[in-house]
């Protein structure tokens, strides 16, 4: 189910691409006011086409989650700040968050060790995501960390202390995903719902 799964994440990936590029491309013809109507009829065409894809394959991904995952599934969307889609890349990802044994090799395969990088004299660096990992579950983390920022308690305690510290915007919503993964871990390994009071145990 889980390789199932992950082909058609690959899949709407790839119809998401197509998606943006019929877009920006009937964007940049129609600027030019020369665009002929047929053309403009079919790249219509086109970009609607990709869109029923796109969402019904959706649809049979989230169907999947449900029935083959549902324990899990539900729980991570206990947790404010995640949604469906991030729910189901998570446990495509991590296969029902068996492949990891402790939370750090997670963080380490999504990207999301923050570092800091200091140039000449200054002394504050700017935080970035290390390149290897699934690039995939770091953006909607990251997209997630918007959210998460005003309705997780941890994330919104965080989110003040290092904007209090002067931490660059970015940053700041990078710890917050990481934090997100953390939570997701947690509950997903210890079969639990959401606790906004939960205190974590250290990270081996």
């Amino acid at each position: 189910h889980i390789h199932q799964m992950r082909q058609l994440l690959t899949t709407i990936q790839l119809f998401d691409k197509q998606l943006q590029m019929s877009q920006k491309q009937l964007q940049s013809f129609s600027a030019t006011c020369l665009i002929s109507s047929e053309l403009k009829k079919i790249i219509n065409q086109q970009i609607r086409s990709l869109k029923i894809k796109i969402d019904k394959l959706n649809v049979t991904l989230k169907a999947m989650a449900e029935h083959h995952y549902s324990a899990t599934f539900k729980k991570l969307q206990t947790i404010p700040g995640i949604g469906t889609k991030t729910a189901v890349i998570l446990i495509v990802i991590t296969h029902n968050f068996q492949k990891f044994e402790y939370s750090r090799q997670l963080i380490a395969y999504v990207g999301l060790s923050p570092r800091i990088y200091q140039s000449g004299t200054s002394i504050k660096g700017k935080g970035r995501i290390c390149k290897m990992g699934a690039s995939l579950a770091r953006k909607h983390l990251y997209l997630c960390s918007w959210t998460a920022k005003k309705a997780n308690k941890a994330c919104y305690e965080m989110y003040e202390r290092l904007k209090e510290k002067g931490k660059p915007e970015r940053v700041i919503k990078i710890a917050i995903a990481n934090k997100l993964l953390k939570q997701s871990f947690a509950i997903a390994r210890n079969n639990e719902i959401y606790n906004e009071n939960y205190i974590s145990k250290p990270c081996f």
